[in-house]
């Protein structure tokens, strides 16, 4: 591939003091090979168009500020390449560029994260220890290597915010769905063996737009860029409410009434499912939905039958809760 090339960046441009909506400028540049997403827009800035407006600090993919969204994917515009991009992209020549998702527009592609450092606050995520402040400093709080292990993986968080972005639930909810990001955070929090208000904390995360909320659609895990299980820390947390006896909510009774369900009969009683759920009168506020279901002929069984797997369903469920209870 030769060591120069045009191409051209579509720049999702957006300035509220002028603008009424946001729209797509096209600039064209000639760039070496070797040259990230970042230093490219850089360029643009510098020689192109001093107006566009960009978030940037340590430009080694440490920081996170310089995440965006290139390719309709949010990332590090400090460590994607645009040899690389341009190899995956639908336009061998081209690269799309726009400002994380889920957040009110500043200008350009610099997002409001204020949203965001709110939601960190209110679920306090930081370690709150038993030493009281007039003692902090004067002696070590130790962690053990094995009492780090557990965590290790969520320290390596950034707060770029890309999980953010990509998060369909938080975009669904309107943005009060408590995020990824959060998430990771207070299980990482939580873990720590130096915090004292794990369950203090917990309480706060099973509230609604909590950590029930989430589907597993892991497009916080396939946009994290440093490769974090958020997934594992987000069923971290849900395992720390059964441990804590935090039950009584309409995730975790969600939850139970299908572990039941699968280890009773191998599948899942769909008939019965909203009254456990949600309760006598939240099922009732269900009916209208079931009647469209009805219309469109999706009637689940009234008496479901066990599947004829079901012993080796069960099985799995138990291998899979004893491997559970090892690693914590």
């Amino acid at each position: 591939m030769e060591d120069k090339r045009e191409i051209t960046f579509n720049v999702l441009c957006f300035n509220p003091e002028v603008d009424e909506k946001a729209y797509f400028k096209s600039y064209d540049v000639v760039l070496e090979k070797g040259i990230t997403v970042l230093r490219a827009l850089n360029y643009i800035k510098d020689h192109v168009d001093p107006s566009l407006t960009l978030r940037f600090f340590c430009q080694a993919g440490i920081c996170g500020s310089c995440a965006i969204r290139i390719n309709g994917v949010s990332k590090l515009a400090c460590t994607t390449q645009v040899w690389e991009e341009l190899e995956v992209s639908k336009s061998k020549d081209t690269i799309t560029v726009e400002p994380l998702r889920n957040f009110e527009v500043m200008r350009d592609l610099v997002v409001n994260i204020d949203p965001m450092v709110e939601k960190l606050k209110k679920y306090k995520s930081w370690v709150i220890p038993a030493t009281k402040d007039a003692d902090l400093g004067k002696k070590e709080c130790t962690v053990m290597p094995e009492e780090f292990e557990p965590i290790n993986p969520a320290t390596d968080c950034i707060l770029c915010a890309a999980c953010y972005s990509e998060c369909t639930i938080n975009e669904g909810s309107n943005q009060q769905f408590i995020s990824p990001l959060v998430m990771l955070r207070a299980y990482r929090m939580n873990k720590d063996t130096r915090d004292t208000v794990g369950e203090e904390r917990l309480k706060v995360l099973v509230e609604d737009h909590g950590i029930w909320d989430c589907t597993h659609c892991y497009r916080c895990v396939q946009s994290c860029v440093k490769n974090i299980p958020i997934m594992d820390a987000i069923q971290g947390l849900r395992e720390e409410t059964f441990a804590r006896g935090m039950t009584n909510s309409e995730g975790a009774r969600h939850a139970l009434a299908f572990k039941d369900d699968t280890m009773k009969l191998g599948r899942l009683n769909e008939f019965t499912l909203p009254l456990r759920t949600l309760g006598m009168f939240g099922a009732v506020g269900q009916i209208p939905f079931a009647i469209k279901m009805g219309l469109k002929g999706r009637v689940p069984p009234l008496l479901p039958h066990k599947i004829s797997t079901r012993k080796q369903v069960q099985t799995m469920l138990e291998e899979v809760e004893r491997d559970s209870k090892k690693s914590h």
